[in-house]
């Protein structure tokens, strides 16, 4: 494509006293030809962005769109990463090829092909930026923005701007509406021209005419333009008809106007264009039309209507006020009660008149007749249109509204009983009244507090006030952490029943807490059967302060493993045995528990009574008194005689030797006619004998009896 150059152009071609100005400027390569290259703009073309530079295509990225003009076109990409790349050029003359500025305040226009590609990665949303500066790659003043360009087509754009500054430069931007890579593709620059401004008409506001059938017209001048050339304007009649002074006149007067819709155009014409604008003018002459109202409500506005043009008149304007006596429609609002006399003026003369009657209404009143625990109420007057009033009360104690005047006040008392409120509007009252009760408070049970001085009370109430004392145990004292709190701990300082009252929206309740001291459950084996240990366990709500174990009673001194647990073993000395009785402090108090410990006893099936020191005596294992209280031990000879006999043997360590008690004969010893004296004890032989052991056994607390043979070698 061939270069263009920038021109300006001063002749004078209207008259001898118009100086039209024209101007058409270019670039040097608006067509963008150059060798296809990456990061090579085409030449004078200047790269901008450092370090970046546009590409010459197609044929590089994966870019093949044919060029619209030419061979060549120009590719700029934005990698959203800081690369934002532009080509910029000095502005020439057309014709003479120097260099020369846009001129501020002009409109210029020029066209420019561009398109959309997906060159590799750079594929998002893009739109051309063009710039107008002072030197290469100017940033001084946005003059144009493409938006969105369609991808993989040419598309040409009408470029229209009109700078603020005398530019010298110009600069083409490529912008990532998406802030994401992106390319675009630019072609085929149009020279830069300046724009031909069209006329726009205005004929005027349209007009109503009822009382003169003349008026003048208001259209706007026709003006001439350098570029434009001579305007010129015109009237025409669309519909209807009127007399006109001068049809190329815009302030022509018009007279015999037909009586009704009269429709007039206003054209100008000019070398850019040709623009119309239409008024209507309506003439009547019928019959006066009112709309108003003989009564009204709670000085509320209404609307006056008139069907002509003239004023409006009341005959109390202080108290009456009309938003706009001169406007056909308006509104009046009354600030009192009462009749007012209105009145239309039309061409000179009143042409209607008519009474309005401001009356009063008698508010209606919405809202809950009943309040619990002094809770706020809403109010609601609904149907007040107009007229703001206020309210006012009775009652046994204050009400407060947070705006006495509103339509939907919120109210609080504080004291129950009835209250009246009445609202004073609309030139009368109305009153509701509103009963404010008492409401119990809810206290929650509490279960009976075991092993511990403390519980927890807890209330509910919307209007709380606090926990008080009714009632204790002699001698007891009573501390309430938090007493005007809904939920609070007690701590009481003896065991017993305690009695609470909550107070709180205008009454009371009360609850009782009892504190008790449980005995602690001992568990223990009732008898250890030739064992020297024993288990003790106790049950106990008590968490802390638990213990001791103590012995209470037994024939030795047990050993207690660990005193201060709940659980625990118990050791008795070795032959021992017995009932032992324990105790365990808990709760205040304390509980017992017995354990018998015993082993039956040991009777040996042979013993040699010969003096030798080993085995002399007929020894019975396990008799310690505290297991057996008392025995008997028989022995027999073969011949079923009683040849000994001894109480509480074993219990005193009197061990049997092996002789004779008695004589020959059974029984003898019991016998009243022998001298068992003169008996002579002698050694037993040798051989089997039978013995009975009679014991009676503390532990299990009954007779026991053991029986068998016992053989005896000297």
């Amino acid at each position: 494509m061939n270069k263009r150059y920038l021109f300006c152009l001063f002749i004078c071609i209207l008259s001898p006293f118009n100086i039209i100005f024209s101007q058409t400027l270019s670039v040097q390569n608006p067509s963008f030809e150059g060798v296809p290259n990456p990061g090579v703009v085409p030449v004078p073309w200047v790269p901008c962005m450092p370090g970046q530079s546009p590409d010459t295509q197609p044929a590089w990225f994966g870019v093949t769109l044919a060029p619209s003009d030419g061979t060549t076109y120009l590719g700029l990409v934005d990698d959203a990463m800081g690369w934002q790349e532009g080509a910029s050029q000095q502005l020439i003359n057309e014709t003479t090829g120097v260099p020369e500025p846009m001129q501020a305040g002009e409109n210029y226009q020029f066209t420019i092909d561009l398109s959309g590609d997906q060159a590799d990665m750079f594929n998002d949303a893009v739109e051309l930026l063009v710039w107008g500066g002072f030197g290469d790659c100017p940033q001084n003043e946005l003059l144009w923005s493409s938006g969105d360009v369609p991808d993989f087509v040419w598309t040409t754009y009408n470029v229209s701007f009109t700078p603020t500054q005398n530019f010298s430069y110009i600069m083409f931007q490529v912008n990532a509406i998406n802030s994401l890579g992106t390319y675009i593709l630019v072609d085929n620059m149009s020279n830069i021209e300046l724009s031909c401004p069209e006329p726009e008409a205005d004929a005027g506001e349209n007009m109503v005419l009822t009382c003169d059938n003349f008026t003048t017209l208001s259209a706007n001048d026709p003006i001439n333009d350098p570029i434009g050339g001579l305007m010129s304007g015109s009237w025409t009649i669309i519909s209807g008809y009127a007399d006109f002074s001068s049809l190329s006149d815009p302030n022509a007067t018009i007279t015999n106007i037909e009586s009704g819709e009269n429709i007039f155009e206003w054209t100008l014409i000019n070398d850019c264009g040709t623009s119309s604008d239409q008024i209507t003018v309506t003439y009547t002459d019928d019959e006066y039309n009112f709309i108003i109202p003989s009564q009204i409500y709670c000085l509320s506005s209404f609307e006056l209507l008139s069907s002509v043009e003239g004023t409006w008149i009341v005959d109390d304007p202080l108290n009456m006020e009309i938003a706009n006596p001169d406007n056909s429609n308006t509104f009046a609002t009354p600030s009192a009660y009462g009749n007012y006399n209105f009145s239309f003026e039309s061409c000179g003369e009143i042409v209607f008149s008519q009474e309005v009657s401001v009356l009063g209404s008698i508010p209606i009143i919405n809202g809950e007749p009943i309040s619990y625990c002094l809770e706020e109420i809403s109010l609601e007057v609904i149907n007040i249109i107009g007229d703001p009033g206020y309210w006012d009360y009775e009652g046994p104690g204050n009400a407060v509204f947070n705006n006495i005047l509103s339509l939907n006040p919120t109210v609080n008392v504080d004291d129950y009983g009835t209250y009246n409120f009445t609202y004073y509007g609309c030139g009368m009252s109305n009153t509701i009244s509103v009963e404010f009760i008492p409401e119990a408070p809810q206290i929650e049970l509490v279960p009976t507090i075991t092993c511990s001085y403390e519980a927890i009370l807890t209330a509910n109430s919307s209007n709380p006030i606090g926990w008080t004392l009714i009632d204790s145990p002699l001698n007891s004292t009573v501390s309430i952490s938090n007493p005007e709190d809904l939920i609070t701990n007690i701590e009481v300082s003896e065991y017993g029943n305690y009695e609470f009252m909550f107070e709180g929206c205008g009454t009371y309740n009360t609850v009782n807490v009892l504190f008790e001291a449980i005995e602690p459950l001992l568990i223990a084996p009732e008898h250890q059967d030739c064992s020297l240990v024993a288990e003790l366990i106790a049950y106990t709500d008590e968490t802390t302060d638990i213990g001791p174990w103590n012995q209470i009673d037994g024939p030795a001194t047990a050993n207690i493993l660990n005193p201060f647990s709940n659980e625990t073993s118990i050791i008795i000395p070795e032959n021992q045995y017995g009932i032992y009785e324990f105790e365990f402090e808990a709760c205040d108090t304390y509980s017992t528990i017995e354990i018998a410990f015993s082993c039956d006893p040991f009777i040996p099936n042979i013993f040699t009574p010969n003096g030798d020191g080993n085995n002399d005596f007929f020894i019975i294992d396990n008799l310690t008194p505290g297991n057996y209280s008392e025995t008997l031990l028989t022995i027999y000879n073969r011949w079923g005689e009683i040849i000994f006999m001894a109480h509480d043997y074993g219990l005193n360590e009197d061990w049997w030797n092996g002789k004779t008690m008695f004589s020959s004969k059974p029984y003898s010893s019991i016998s009243s006619d022998r001298d068992i004296e003169a008996n002579e004890l002698k050694k037993v032989n040798d051989g089997v004998y039978y013995y009975v052991f009679d014991v009676f056994n503390v532990a299990h607390h009954q007779k026991e009896s053991f029986v068998g043979y016992v053989t005896i070698i000297k």
